[in-house]
């Protein structure tokens, strides 16, 4: 979280850090100011309080980061464009060497954020240049960058923000569900189309449609979600096609992962319906992703390995005979995918409950639980996942609140 962040430059010896940014979206910087609706790039010395350069026309939208703000003209930028009359990159390289001296920054820096690369290569060379008395820190091979460790855990206003996120797409998952309720079914038996009053058939497109119209009116935002039917409910990273119509019996996999319009912050879910009935296999699969995804959960607590999590689903899924990375490691059936990962500002982000790394469970992890079963040749996948968190009591808490039955109910007409 962000206030072990002095801590943690400590610990990777890095006596300041550059978080480079300019209008293109930046979760580093977003994560260090609170989202502050502004620009701009920020610098800190290990021990002392961060400083946020921004343009003047953000100045107020800076301020609400509650970071120290100051814009290019503090560090002489007037004096700069006289000196120098229109030669742009003199004038960048001024800028840059007037703060890093007037913010008394040397010693081994770190560099992040996201900022376009032509700008940032001559920021690099300049920061190479032996007279800067700075060494450009790099990422160690096997080790976590700092973002990465600090968005391990979460304080309590990102606590808050995934709870709120989480309330909306919650919501939205019901709402989608009412939806196809309210379609008829030709007949029950399997393939039959769903369709409207009218009888127009109802598909994949228009359940995406509703998605996107009631994501804007829960605030949250809305794309690449997958809502994908029969064997492209098998393909895990399918989106489905907007054109397929529903049909009864046929697997569903719904993930959803919208952020908040004002936060940013991110949630992920899934369900796996059929409408009317649930074939026997599609049953099946579902009681074992349903095991799992409890067994697992049931385990939780602080200090555990991470990926003790991801060998309890082998192990499961293998004393079913179903394929897993570690029976067969080309498989596309069966389970091929570890069983979540963290999430805040970024839709993956540590800790990831893999099968290789090195993390160990600790309140404030926010993480998926996401087992899933996927037979593209039998034309059905399965999937169903929430978002967690362990409190300070090491008690694992949902942020998801929608319910898990497979059947969606519909009508014959």
């Amino acid at each position: 979280m962000r206030a072990d962040l002095d801590r943690l430059m400590a610990e990777y010896n890095l006596d300041a850090i550059v978080v480079l940014g300019d209008e293109t979206p930046n979760s580093q910087r977003d994560y260090l100011t609170s989202r502050a609706r502004a620009g701009g790039s920020i610098y800190k010395k290990r021990g002392e309080p961060a400083v946020y350069v921004v343009s003047p026309m953000e100045i107020d939208e800076a301020a609400k980061s509650g970071l120290a703000v100051k814009t290019m003209y503090d560090f002489g930028l007037a004096e700069l464009q006289k000196q120098h009359r229109g030669d742009i990159p003199a004038i960048r390289r001024g800028i840059m060497q007037n703060i890093f001296k007037s913010l008394g920054i040397s010693g081994r820096v770190g560099l992040y954020g996201t900022h376009e690369v032509n700008s940032t290569v001559p920021f690099i060379m300049m920061m190479l240049d032996n007279t800067m008395g700075v060494e450009l820190a790099t990422s160690e091979e096997n080790r976590p960058d700092l973002f990465s460790r600090m968005y391990e855990t979460k304080d309590d206003q990102e606590i808050a923000a995934l709870r709120d996120v989480g309330k909306r797409t919650s919501q939205l998952v019901s709402d989608t569900w009412e939806f196809i309720s309210q379609h008829y079914a030709t007949s029950l038996e399997i393939g039959s189309p769903i369709v409207d009053k009218n009888g127009n058939p109802l598909t994949i497109g228009a359940v995406k449609r509703f998605i996107r119209m009631r994501a804007m009116e829960l605030d949250v935002t809305e794309e690449d979600t997958i809502f994908a039917q029969g064997r492209d409910a098998a393909l895990p990273h399918s989106r489905g096609e907007d054109d397929d119509v529903l049909q009864v019996g046929k697997s569903i996999v719904y993930d959803i992962f919208p952020k908040h319009i004002h936060s940013g912050y991110y949630h992920d879910m899934t369900r796996t319906w059929c409408i009317g009935v649930a074939p026997a296999d599609v049953q099946a699969a579902y009681d074992d992703v349903m095991h799992v995804f409890h067994e697992t959960q049931a385990r939780m607590k602080i200090g555990e390995d991470a990926k003790l999590f991801q060998e309890m689903a082998l192990d499961y899924f293998e004393s079913k005979e179903h394929p897993t990375p570690r029976t067969r490691n080309d498989t596309m059936d069966g389970y091929v995918h570890s069983l979540g990962h963290g999430l805040g500002l970024n839709i993956h982000e540590a800790p990831g409950l893999r099968l290789y790394g090195p993390s160990k469970l600790e309140a404030g992890n926010v993480f998926t639980v996401e087992p899933g079963l996927y037979y593209p040749d039998r034309g059905y996948g399965v999937r169903v996942e929430d978002t967690v968190y362990l409190d300070d009591e090491g008690k694992l808490q949902t942020l998801t609140d929608f319910r898990y039955d497979l059947v969606i109910p519909i009508r014959v007409r």
